[in-house]
Order: C-alpha cells, then structure tokens, then sequence
C-alpha cells in the first residue's frame, strides 16, 4: 500500500487537469483523429479515479469541460461535448464499480445501458425538436452519414472501384444499416466500455493496483442461456416476415458479438497458457482486423465451447507438454 501512495502523491490536481484537458481538446478539436480520443476517454477517467481518488478526478474533468463548453457556447462551435461529457462519466462509472468489487459483467452492462439510454434521449429529444419520430430521425441520420462519407472519399482522391461500387449501392448500403442499427448500438456500447476496461485494467496492474474479480477475464463463458437466443434469432432469421426478421436479425448479431467476445477470452487463455509474447497477440488482432471472416472463426469458437470446453484441451496439452 505505501507504494501506491508514493505513487499517488506524485500526481498532482493541476498535472492530472491538464492530461485529461489535453484528451478534451484532441477530441472536440480535431477531426477523425479526435474520434479515437473521445472513446478512450472512460479508460482515462477509470485510472485517474482508482489512482489518485474520484473527488480530485471528477474536479479535474469537469474544470475543462465547462471550459470547452463555454468556448464553444459562445463561437458557436459544432463541438462533441455532450458525448464527450458521456465518456467522462462512464469512466467514473467504471471506477465506481471496480472498486465496490462489482463482477465483470455488471462493470460491462451497467455503463453500456447509460450510454443506450444517452442514444435514445438524443434521439427522442432531436425527433420532438424536428417533429419526426424517433425512427425517421435514425433513418434520415445514417441516409446523411453515408452521403457524407462518400462525398468526403470523392473530395479526399479515394476514387477506386469501391467507392464507385458504394456509390451505385447507396440505397442497399442505407437499408442495410438502418435495419441493424439496434444491435449496432448495442455492439458499439458494449465494445465501448469492454475496450476501456481492459486497458485500464492492463495500466492499472503496471502500476501495482489489481482487482481480483477481473483478473480471470481469459476464463470467461457466455451465460448458457444466451445458446438459446443466439439459435431461435438465427432460426426466425429464414422466417419470410420483415418484422421477424428486423427483430430476429438485431438480436442475432448481439448474440453473435457476446460469443465473439467468448471466443476472444478462450484466445486469450491460449496466449497466457503458451507464454506468446505481447507483440505476437497485438500481431494476431490486427490480422483479425485486417481479415475479419477470422471473426466468424472466434465466433464459432465461443458457441461451440459450451460442448467442447477448448481450454480443457489447452490445459491437457499443457500437461502432456
């Protein structure tokens, strides 16, 4: 314990203000890069408020938040503030429930419900604000968002035979993502507050603080009931109704995303039980990156471990070996 108070002791209030303004400015102020700061903001928060205490991290993010709020009220700047503000308190969340001891998966839902429930009150307060339902608002925000892409890939010289093929399927492209957009949000939250709890986690342990209840993350299974919504959604899937199949596919994918992360914990339970080094792992996920029907792969990986529990054979082999 004394050398996480040595530790906390060296980080000051104004040194811990200007990191997580420095995060504020990079994502409100820059464009697609500033993308990648704003999702990474919980992991920043969820440190600071484990490392050097939640009054001290909640004072030094709301500091330069009003102050962006402020600078952007009255230049009238199109800022992301309002999602900015949504990452800050997810991270506290987080920070929150870590250290009350909470399971895994309270520390997944809990925050990805409050940022569903944020989506929905945008939705539902921009729709009354523009007289549309909620469900035309959607449709008219991912019909602009794909228009916008690709008439920013056309000014950018990005001309190639795939722009011109998303530009002759536009509508299909539009249809496509509005029929799934419930389970992308879904995946999106999910992945949001999965991502930044891993890395917190990772940079906490470096720094000598653990939390017990997350360190078993390679062993963790879906709950076996979700087998049972993951084969009726997929079953209703070939029902010739368009609603079932609205419902049915949006679940399926949820689905679908909760056994991909099954899959990746029986490769993580791989990589920790051969001893592969950390570049071959980051290595491994950029190939999946790269080439993602191996998604399908780890996917299928996590459905069939409910009959053939793959890291029972990785330890038998360990054994042998």
């Amino acid at each position: 314990m004394k050398i996480f108070d040595i530790f906390i002791s060296h980080i000051s209030f104004f040194r811990i203000s200007l990191f997580i303004a420095f995060f504020i400015a990079i994502a409100a102020f820059v464009p697609v890069f500033g993308f990648i700061f704003l999702i990474f903001i919980p992991m920043l928060i969820f440190f600071h408020s484990t490392v050097s205490g939640k009054g001290k991290t909640v004072a030094a993010f709301f500091i330069p938040f009003l102050l962006l709020f402020l600078f952007s009220y009255l230049l009238k700047l199109d800022t992301p503030y309002l999602f900015i503000l949504l990452m800050g308190i997810i991270g506290l969340i987080i920070g929150i429930i870590a250290s009350n001891n909470g399971s895994i998966e309270k520390t997944i839902i809990y925050p990805s419900l409050i940022i569903l429930a944020a989506i929905g009150a945008y939705f539902v307060y921009r729709s009354f604000d523009l007289n549309i339902n909620p469900w035309q608002l959607v449709q008219k925000f991912i019909t602009q968002t794909i228009e916008e892409n690709i008439q920013m890939f056309s000014q950018q010289s990005f001309e190639n035979e795939y722009t011109d093929f998303i530009k002759n399927n536009k509508d299909v492209f539009i249809s496509f993502f509005i029929s799934i957009f419930p389970a992308m949000i879904v995946v999106i939250s999910l992945l949001i507050v999965w991502i930044n709890l891993l890395m917190g986690k990772d940079i906490l342990s470096k720094q000598g603080i653990v939390f017990p209840q997350y360190e078993g993350l390679s062993g963790w299974k879906a709950p076996n009931f979700i087998i049972w919504i993951f084969i009726i959604s997929g079953g209703l899937l070939f029902v010739p109704v368009e609603k079932v199949n609205f419902y049915s596919m949006n679940v399926f994918i949820v689905a679908c995303f909760i056994y991909l992360l099954h899959g990746f914990a029986i490769i993580g339970f791989l990589f920790r039980t051969k001893n592969v080094p950390i570049i071959f792992r980051y290595l491994f996920y950029f190939l999946i990156a790269v080439q993602q029907f191996l998604m399908v792969v780890i996917v299928a990986a996590g459905v069939f471990d409910i009959w053939i529990d793959f890291r029972r054979f990785i330890k038998k082999n360990e054994a042998s070996a």
